[in-house]
């Protein structure tokens, strides 16, 4: 055993506990990239017809069954804002093929006080059966419920490109790593994911990394804690033809970082934070989407895929203050900037042990069951290792994780503080679906429980291809149409409409057609 590990040993009851949990069945991999193959590739996105229309998206299920994991070689991955269509997420109580009703604007004289709220709209023509259509097709949308004046329709039109293996790739997710960055024997556990990390970028087809926080144990108190995390984290920082301002990546403040926990530490202070991961150290790179404020403590970054846009926002943890408001409106309005974005939630404490939100989780998930686009949230905090939930609300799906390590003792492999395990995301947007996997570099081991690898279904049809404004229409009754002209002779489509009438919105699944 080394000295140094020794002294990192905390929490040993946890290591019973750990090793006693049957579903962390952990297996040695032959090679580090044969145990974790990569995945690479670009979607391309094609020409979509002119006219007029506006924006929101279809419908995502979960499942936690499947796999998809593949590799090949790399293409460039950009990381400059994209336009196309919300891919729809949110939480709650029910899923199939249905719009999303919202209120929009204030409703019109004549309107009533209050928007309808009964007020739906479905897409009617082109049917869904497979059938002729010619390179001007009808796009028609029913309304259902009151209506109290004229409505309107904007149609949103994009030709869908054929997606393979070669346009999967890959987000890394590090729990908490307070117990690297505290005790110097457990710290070479830390450079050793990052570095796992770069010289995966191109195999793995590696787009971002998100940090869950809790990146040091003294937030406030002891610096070098923070001269370590730096280390080991500018090695995301290299340069290469595909990444010149480095991977992106992007950090939640926790508890331990700005000081809301048991220690003498200034509450909510952020002075080291921002010291060594403030807003200076990103503002000049591509990536970097912004910040709420004058600091770094929520922020947000965007990278594109092909033609797939991926906005990922990490918010700070607050504790018994509760998340701020005002960030969270802030937060869903980085989400709506981007309504074609995949939408990802990073922050310090969103589930809880036993799968139930906590308190910020609640305040969180409330805000961005709201949004269109947000599908995944992602969190550590607490040591119970690993947990999540999926919510469904009027069709749309957020999947909601915790895997936090810090307190993972393994004396065989002479290991703790957490053993370098971390979440390796693998997305495969032909499959729309999403693979968890849980590695250690340090070890070359995988986790292969169901708590610690599973498969999820996510919402990533954007990436065959960008949505654009095809037409408007305006007018009463029950049917509003629009002509989409200038279509492909044997090119298969995709659209949707946004409906607004008396101050009520709603945004139409998605349908597909083909032009024979």
């Amino acid at each position: 055993m080394r000295a140094g590990i020794a002294l990192s040993w905390i929490a040993v009851a946890s290591l019973a506990v750990a090793c006693a949990d049957d579903q962390l069945a952990i297996s040695t991999a032959s090679s580090t990239t044969d145990a974790l193959p990569g995945s690479t590739g670009v979607s391309g996105s094609g020409g979509v017809p002119t006219s007029a229309g506006t924006s929101d998206a279809g419908s995502t299920g979960s499942t936690d069954s499947g796999d998809a994991s593949t590799s090949g070689t790399s293409s460039p991955v950009t990381s400059t804002s994209a336009t196309s269509t919300p891919a729809t997420t949110s939480a709650g109580e029910s899923s199939g093929d249905e719009g999303s009703s919202s209120t929009g604007d204030q409703p019109l004289p004549g309107c009533g006080d209050t928007p309808p709220e009964d007020f739906d709209a479905k897409p009617s023509a082109p049917a869904r059966a497979p059938s002729r259509r010619w390179p001007a097709t009808s796009l028609e949308v029913t309304i259902s419920g009151e209506i109290l004046a004229d409505a309107t329709a904007d149609f949103h039109l994009r030709e869908v490109q054929t997606l393979t293996a070669d346009d999967d790739f890959t987000i890394v997710v590090l729990p908490d790593t307070q117990n690297y960055t505290q005790f110097p024997g457990n710290f070479p556990q830390y450079p050793a994911q990052t570095k796992w990390i770069w010289d995966h970028r191109n195999t793995d087809r590696i787009v971002a990394v998100l940090h869950n926080g809790d990146v040091v144990q003294h937030g406030n108190q002891i610096e070098v804690e923070w001269e370590r995390a730096e280390q080991a984290m500018s090695t995301l920082e290299n340069t290469g033809t595909q990444f010149p301002d480095g991977i992106p990546y992007s950090i939640a403040v926790g508890n331990h970082d700005n000081g809301a926990h048991a220690h003498n530490d200034e509450p909510f202070s952020t002075a080291f934070f921002n010291k060594y991961f403030g807003v200076s150290r990103f503002k000049d790179r591509a990536y970097y989407g912004g910040h709420y404020g004058k600091k770094n403590d929520n922020s947000w970054i965007e990278v594109n895929v092909g033609s797939l846009e991926i906005v990922m926002l990490s918010l700070e943890y607050r504790g018994e203050l509760g998340q701020d408001p005002d960030v969270l409106a802030w937060a869903k309005g980085v989400f709506e900037d981007h309504p074609n974005a995949l939408g990802i939630v990073n922050s310090h404490h969103i589930v809880k042990a036993n799968g139930d939100f906590g308190a910020e989780g609640k305040q969180i998930y409330a805000v961005m069951k709201t949004v269109d686009n947000v599908q995944l949230m992602t969190s550590g905090h607490i040591k119970a290792i690993r947990a999540r939930r999926t919510d469904v609300h009027k069709g749309r799906t957020i999947h909601s994780m915790l895997a936090d390590y810090q307190d993972l003792i393994i004396q065989a492999d002479d290991c703790a503080g957490g053993c370098g395990y971390m979440r390796i995301w693998r997305f495969s947007p032909v499959k729309n679906q999403l693979k968890v996997e849980t590695y250690s570099p340090s070890l070359n081991k995988s986790m292969t429980g169901p708590k610690e690898q599973f498969t999820l279904t996510v919402d990533l049809s954007a990436a065959t291809g960008s949505f654009a404004l095809a037409g408007s229409t305006k007018g009463p009754g029950e049917v509003l149409a629009f002509t989409a002209e200038g279509l492909k002779t044997g090119a298969t489509y995709e659209w949707y409409a946004v409906v607004k009438e008396c101050g009520a919105k709603v945004t139409t699944p998605k349908r597909k057609f083909t032009v024979n």
